[in-house]
């Protein structure tokens, strides 16, 4: 179609992008950006990748512990998605089409109208099923990435086959807590870093990802409530389930844990069953209920661990 047609008035195609693994705060700003940025040539959608009907591009963060399963499963809804990574350097990934994370709100939109110039040009929609409808849309130039900030990559990195494992933050000052549950986490399948109080718990949040949490209450500084009422008014963390272990077992406790969010509360000394049982439906809810995304991350169900023995997670 001749440009002059499509500046006439001919809508141009909605494509889709889908984000894996970004934060709440990253993923609000992209979508301001997307949206209020010049779209003379092109649409685009931004959101994840459950809320969108189909998906025509992937932003990929690669320090997410996710990110790898919402990429498998976009993939399986569209083989021909196309991939962006973002990681610290722009390296990362088994796409051509990389970006520094410090870069991304600065050149995404470039970035994506180049993706729409070079793997949708030559069809007249986007990725969309065969049941949904588009305008057809122009023929845009290729517009070459900006130096030293969207890097193509000559030689792909191999992404794993798997997605990766579960991770678990523990925090508790008892040295004893801490490894049994550590050893406890492990049998499930779940990887765990320990933290001595609530400063280094907050430390630990700020520098990685982690599917799940479990708190101490009574701890010297800040106590598990505080630290898990933060947790949950972050915008980053407040989707992690976050289990509180403690002595406390009186209603009024067990109210607080509540008011500030916990998923579960579990009362020491506590013991496999319940432990195990708190652990699977914290996770399962945080996943919908997608006992097949547990599993292709390592996680072992309640029934495989019980199997293994039953001893008990005494208090220190």
């Amino acid at each position: 179609m001749p440009l002059a047609d499509f500046v006439r008035g001919v809508e141009p195609v909605e494509y889709h992008v889908a984000l894996c693994g970004l934060t709440d705060h990253k993923a609000h700003l992209l979508q301001v950006v997307v949206s209020s940025a010049p779209t003379s040539k092109h649409k685009f959608r931004v959101g994840q990748p459950e809320t969108l009907p189909w998906v025509d591009i992937a932003l990929v963060e690669t320090m997410s512990s996710v990110s790898a399963m919402l990429l498998t499963e976009v993939r399986r809804r569209n083989p021909k998605a196309v991939a962006v990574f973002v990681s610290d350097h722009g390296q990362s990934g088994d796409s051509r089409y990389r970006i520094a994370r410090r870069s991304l709100l600065l050149q995404i939109h470039r970035l994506l109208e180049q993706i729409v110039a070079e793997e949708f040009a030559g069809s007249s929609t986007s990725a969309a099923p065969p049941s949904a409808t588009a305008p057809v849309a122009a023929r845009a130039p290729s517009i070459p990435p900006a130096p030293a900030l969207v890097e193509i990559a000559t030689a792909p990195d191999i992404m794993p086959s798997r997605p990766p494992p579960l991770v678990a933050l523990v925090v508790d000052d008892s040295d004893a807590i801490r490894e049994q549950t550590r050893a406890a986490l492990q049998r499930a399948g779940i990887r765990s870093r320990q933290a001595a109080d609530a400063a280094q718990g907050m430390a630990l949040l700020e520098q990685y990802p982690f599917d799940l949490a479990l708190f101490d209450v009574v701890m010297p500084g800040m106590d598990g409530y505080e630290l898990c009422r933060r947790v949950k008014h972050d915008p980053r963390t407040r989707r992690m389930p976050v289990l509180m272990l403690t002595s406390r077992s009186s209603p009024f406790d067990r109210a607080r844990g509540a008011l500030v969010g916990c998923d579960s509360y579990l009362v020491k000394p506590i013991t496999w069953d319940s432990f195990y049982q708190a652990v699977e439906k914290a996770l399962l809810k945080s996943v919908k209920n997608d006992h097949q995304a547990l599993a292709l991350r390592g996680f072992r169900s309640q029934a495989a661990v019980l199997a293994m023995g039953r001893p008990a997670l005494k208090e220190a």
